[in-house]
């Protein structure tokens, strides 16, 4: 039994002379690492341009998931081309829509109401510009029929058009 007890401490031994070897390296380390640490920060409300990029990640998130369930037919690989050289057509760009700018009036209480939408929106992780909510508007009474479409254009009072008179 005494031979199996000095190899049991002959092994115990190269341990603890690692361990002894390793400690006096590792805590200069993590000393230096704590003594440039800094204090941790109490919560912030996130910013708007981190909730942007928040609401845009989530949204490239989604739309890789859809892209990713799309099953598709791998591409076929290309026959073999004959010996001329034929020209590669050039992709058809798209045109671009032309922008109009334009000047209205309307009451102040109206245009109080576009930047509560704005505001409302904005809670719903929707940020959109006042002319994008105008043209959302025009897209709703666009798709209402011709009785609904009468029905809301009566609501809305008539202004005076022009600009005011000089004083």
């Amino acid at each position: 039994m005494a031979p199996q007890a000095e190899t049991a401490v002959a092994a115990q031994a190269p341990a603890a002379e690692t361990a002894a070897v390793a400690a006096p390296v590792a805590a200069p380390a993590t000393a230096a690492a704590t003594a440039k640490a800094r204090p941790a920060r109490t919560a912030r409300k996130p910013s708007t341009v981190d909730q942007t990029v928040a609401k845009h990640q989530k949204a490239l998130a989604e739309a890789l998931e859809k892209a990713e369930a799309i099953s598709y037919d791998p591409p076929q690989a290309p026959k073999a081309k004959p010996a001329k050289a034929v020209k590669a057509e050039k992709p058809v760009k798209a045109k671009k829509t032309k922008l109009v700018r334009d000047s209205y009036a309307m009451p102040e209480a109206e245009y109080a109401q576009i930047a509560v939408l704005k505001k409302r929106l904005g809670t719903l992780g929707n940020e959109v510009k006042k002319s994008e909510l105008l043209r959302a508007g025009v897209a709703v009474l666009a798709a209402l029929n011709d009785a609904e479409l009468q029905a809301v254009m009566g609501r809305v009072e008539r202004i005076k058009t022009g600009r005011p008179a000089k004083k």
